[in-house]
């Protein structure tokens, strides 16, 4: 089963467990669990992602909840007062599980949300990671355009003012915690074409990228308080379409150059190399323009793994080559759905030029 099906499935398998199925009794949870995982998702009945969508803000920044799943993703990339690097990923996923909503019933909405908080302490070579489920409702998770706001419980990044930035993040376990404020910086990108990012010749989201924002704040390590500085990245994506086979995952790569420039690239994966997919990399320039790569002027391959993952690839764009590998092998999600998510540093020969965030899923 390919990631994205094993998100959705599992999303749905959490909370039918949970009885929250609408109109079951109690016996009925785990029959209708059973259902749903034996019986597929009819994606068809969801609003399809087709480029026909024209990307308006702020009501874009809020759910969508006519399409499948969706998600708002944040990573930072943190220094404290000594130099001591942090890594942040902060990611809530909205799944429909119907398109049948009662607005006289905050608790039949039809939505539920899994949240997922990791944080990367690269001293101690520590990835701590912990999730969240809740049931779409006003008082327990939930996205809204303006002002811009989406949690899951106390987990939130939310604006703090009228204007979508600054955006101020919170979220804690036992064991960490992060409260962070994050500027304006960059302009939004559109990914693709305005919006319309097309991953092979069956599978395409809407997507945007707000790259190389301020952030600042706090965080919390095993009741050890550091104020920390560094730039967030913030990505926006929803679809209905889920991954199928051929293809098992993807790759995906943002990386932040010392030269002011971005680099954001992602392929989907299949174990038939006849297999097409639509391998999407794209620079964003100092003044904040985006200038797509030809596939032909840009290639990747893994150079070293640890287990299944590949933690090191050579990287060449515009003949220029580049080793991009992860500050410390073990940064695995151990949450519900399994993949690696972390820091990465970048190199050109020995001198360190960039870091940024590597995701990898399907190599389990």
């Amino acid at each position: 089963m390919t990631f994205c099906a094993r998100l959705v499935r599992n999303l749905a398998t959490i909370f039918l467990t949970a009885m929250l199925c609408w109109g079951c009794g109690v016996g009925e949870p785990q029959m209708e669990m059973n259902a749903w995982s034996n019986s597929g998702t009819n994606t068809e009945i969801y609003t399809q992602v087709d480029g026909t969508h024209e990307l308006s803000f702020p009501i874009d920044h809020g759910s969508h909840d006519d399409y499948m799943i969706e998600w708002w993703y944040l990573t930072a990339l943190l220094d404290d007062q000594k130099g001591r690097e942090f890594g942040i990923q902060f990611t809530i996923f909205r799944r429909a599980l119907t398109l049948t909503s009662d607005p006289a019933n905050p608790w039949r909405s039809g939505q539920i949300y899994m949240a997922h908080f990791a944080m990367s302490d690269v001293q101690e070579q520590t990835h701590w990671t912990d999730e969240r489920f809740s049931r779409g409702h006003p008082e327990l998770a939930g996205a809204r355009a303006d002002p811009f706001r989406v949690n899951v419980d106390d987990w939130t990044l939310a604006s703090t003012d009228k204007s979508f930035f600054p955006l101020k993040l919170s979220a804690n376990t036992p064991e960490y915690s992060a409260s962070l404020a994050i500027s304006t910086g960059k302009p939004m990108v559109l990914q693709g074409i305005n919006g319309y990012s097309q991953k092979s010749p069956e599978h395409a989201s809407y997507y945007y990228t707000y790259s190389r924002l301020p952030a600042s704040g706090q965080i919390k390590v095993k009741g050890k308080e550091y104020d920390v500085l560094g730039t967030a990245w913030l990505d926006r994506e929803w679809s209905s379409q889920i991954l199928s086979l051929p293809y098992i995952g993807w790759y995906w790569f943002s990386l932040v150059f010392d030269d002011n420039r971005e680099l954001v690239l992602f392929e989907l994966q299949s174990e038939d190399v006849d297999v097409k997919t639509l391998p999407t990399a794209n620079w964003i320039e100092p003044d904040g323009t985006s200038k797509s790569i030809p596939a032909s002027n840009w290639k990747i391959k893994p150079r070293r793994f640890w287990k299944s993952y590949p933690v090191e690839w050579e990287l060449e764009v515009d003949k220029n080559r580049y080793v991009v590998a992860a500050k410390f092998d073990n940064q695995v999600m151990n949450t519900s759905i399994k993949y690696w998510e972390g820091v990465v540093e970048v190199k050109d020969g020995e001198n360190v030029i960039g870091r940024g965030y590597m995701e990898l899923t399907g190599y389990e």
